[in-house]
């Protein structure tokens, strides 16, 4: 017997209970391309009533840049940040992805929410048909230059019953393997680090029903994890460290996971190293790493 649904205010009682709901709280409506449902303004305006009425902060939506519309109306409605899924920057990706927007429209989307004064974030996925390290990385150079208040990042995976799938079974698309994707999305990582753009979500997020139904590709249930202590695994080799400093919470990240020869670990303020010709502090390093990513780009 299938349970009747609970109605839209339902829903929200039931998660503001759940994730224990205050003022500081905002509604996701992701999942999706919000603005392409057939009544989403409705929805919204219902959403925006009941939120208001918590007294929660406000929404936050996700939509893909072609399906963008009435941006005054999510202003008006309650919208605090909108979600732009462009997954690459590189139109080629784009086109053998099947995707129904063009690089151009990711740009004017953000610039559209920005004018009206709301958050906007990026989700990127790397891995997808055609793709390349490369290409990633000329994405993550990309979406910094836009300066988002938010990116999500997190590799491709083949899941049942999709367009994705079919190519995976006739070897016309080839996953990336959890090594590669993991390299590539740390290299990421240093770029949005190295400008000062929050990382909001690394990896796919993992609800049972999708994990359920992932049959091939670099999933990982810590693979956030995985690709950070990654990029400091490269800080600590390239700078040939002996003992590595930085903030208690980020220890198991930075020497947690691998154990990068002997480098010890010693607790403070910043993140740096001692090696044998004195310090080299994470920032600085950062700093190089990422000039130099930009120069195997081209």
């Amino acid at each position: 017997m299938r349970a009747t649904p609970l109605s839209i205010k339902d829903e929200i009682l039931k998660a503001y209970k759940l994730y224990h709901g205050d003022e500081n709280s905002e509604l996701g409506l992701y999942g999706g391309t919000f603005t392409a449902i057939k009544n989403w303004k409705d929805i919204l305006k219902e959403v925006n009533s009941i939120v208001h009425e918590l007294g929660m902060k406000g929404i936050r939506i996700s939509t893909r840049p072609d399906e963008l519309e009435d941006v005054d109306f999510l202003a008006n409605n309650g919208v605090l940040l909108v979600e732009i899924g462009a997954q690459s920057m590189v139109q080629r990706v784009l086109d053998a992805a099947g995707r129904e927007h063009g690089v151009e429209d990711v740009r004017r989307a953000v610039e559209q929410i920005k004018e009206k004064r709301m958050k906007v974030s990026i989700h990127l996925m790397t891995g997808l048909p055609l793709d390349s390290k490369k290409d990633d990385i000329f994405s993550a150079f990309e979406v910094a230059k836009l300066n988002p208040d938010g990116v999500r990042i997190h590799p491709t995976l083949v899941l049942k019953e999709t367009q994705l799938e079919k190519m995976y079974l006739n070897g016309t698309y080839h996953p990336q393997t959890l090594e590669d994707a993991v390299d590539v999305v740390s290299d990421m990582i240093s770029i949005f680090k190295n400008d000062k753009i929050q990382l909001e979500r690394i990896g796919m997020y993992q609800d049972a029903e999708t994990i359920k139904n992932v049959i091939a590709g670099p999933y990982h249930s810590s693979f956030g994890e995985l690709a950070t202590s990654a990029l400091y695994e490269k800080f600590l080799k390239t700078t040939l460290a002996i003992k590595v400093y930085g903030p208690q919470n980020l220890r198991s990240q930075i020497v947690g996971r691998r154990r990068i020869g002997n480098v010890s670990f010693e607790i403070a303020n910043e993140i740096f190293v001692r090696n044998a010709n004195g310090i080299v502090y994470f920032d600085d390093w950062l700093s190089e790493y990422v000039s130099h990513l930009k120069e195997l780009i081209g």
